[in-house]
């Protein structure tokens, strides 16, 4: 069908595949882009189509996974010749996936009849704290620095900008590309915060902020975004302690899943039960790729320079003026 958002009000798409973060993305970033369910290589995903059908998948600022949707959702589906982070597959995390496919790991609490047998059950690889050891730095974080804190849900807009701003920070410690250095980025979290689907977890010790993580809570389903910590208090391994606290709090909520989302990080594996796993599918048109290229070696020149951070605020302030004008019809 040409238009999908006629199935939206009783469909539950996927996490990433929803109204409210396809809009957030291209009210964000690329104003005019369409919501369609796409096909390639006979899987259908729903995403942003752009100019030329292109689809959005993997994207840089906000990486993100695309999981199928149901053939009866979309009668005829925008054909688009490549998709990057599919899933195709979900295993339990110790058996094989698809030749050449990225892991996602996740915990999945209905393996559990109790918080006890989740901890007993979780084994760590070598050089990670296992969790007993995070247990007893929790007691040690608590008996210096006082009573801790934490909060799931911290509605608090400076906690909420301090933990981007510890990230930002990682990022240039770690030699990585600061993508909360630019304005549009970050005013993507903020405005997935307004709307309701990023959300603060923190981590207090004797009324410091220590810790603390963003995450996207869709449906049952806590999905993990970034963990930072108070680097002055680093020995005690706040991060560790609140990723530890979150589970249980997401365990207690009654939750589906605690996703932790692409990546290979040994610290997922303690505790993920199972793994989606994501390929790319079909195969990238030559003048698409010639465009990425180039536009990928421009960024890397211009990376922390005027000229790069001039270019993306000049987009940042186009993206805003569309949503006004917008927002005016």
């Amino acid at each position: 069908m040409g238009n999908n958002s006629a199935v939206s009000a009783s469909r539950v798409w996927p996490a990433f595949s929803s109204d409210e973060f396809l809009d957030t993305v291209r009210d964000v970033y690329m104003h005019g882009a369409r919501k369609r369910v796409v096909e390639c290589e006979g899987i259908r995903v729903r995403t942003l189509v752009g100019a030329r059908n292109r689809a959005v998948s993997r994207f840089f600022p906000f990486p993100f996974m695309l999981e199928q949707v149901e053939p009866e959702f979309a009668a005829t589906p925008v054909a688009v010749p490549m998709l990057y982070d599919v899933v195709v597959a979900e295993t339990r995390l110790r058996e094989p996936g698809p030749p050449g496919a990225g892991i996602s790991p996740f915990v999945r609490w209905s393996e559990f009849a109790s918080w006890e047998e989740f901890l007993q059950r979780s084994v760590s690889l070598p050089g990670i704290d296992s969790p007993q050891t995070v247990v007893r730095k929790t007691r040690r974080l608590e008996r210096t620095l006082g009573t801790l804190d934490f909060q799931l849900v911290d509605d608090s807009a400076d906690v909420f900008e301090t933990l981007l701003r510890w990230k930002s920070d990682q990022y240039r410690r770690t030699g990585g590309v600061d993508r909360l250095s630019i304005r549009q980025n970050l005013d993507f979290y903020w405005e997935m915060r307004r709307r309701g689907l990023f959300s603060a977890t923190s981590l207090r010790a004797g009324g410091r902020l220590v810790a603390g993580k963003i995450g996207y809570r869709a449906g049952r389903r806590h999905i993990a975004r970034l963990t930072v910590y108070d680097r002055d208090v680093g020995e005690f391994s706040p991060g560790a302690v609140a990723e530890l606290m979150t589970l249980k709090a997401s365990y207690e909520a009654g939750d589906d899943e605690f996703d932790y989302q692409p990546g290979s990080q040994a610290y997922k594996f303690t505790h993920a039960t199972h793994a989606r796993w994501t390929v790319t599918l079909g195969k990238e048109p030559f003048p698409a790729r010639v465009d990425r290229v180039v536009r990928a070696r421009i960024g890397k020149a211009l990376r922390n320079r005027k000229a790069y951070i001039v270019y993306k605020e000049a987009v940042r302030r186009t993206a805003a003026h569309a949503r006004t004008v917008r927002g005016r019809r």
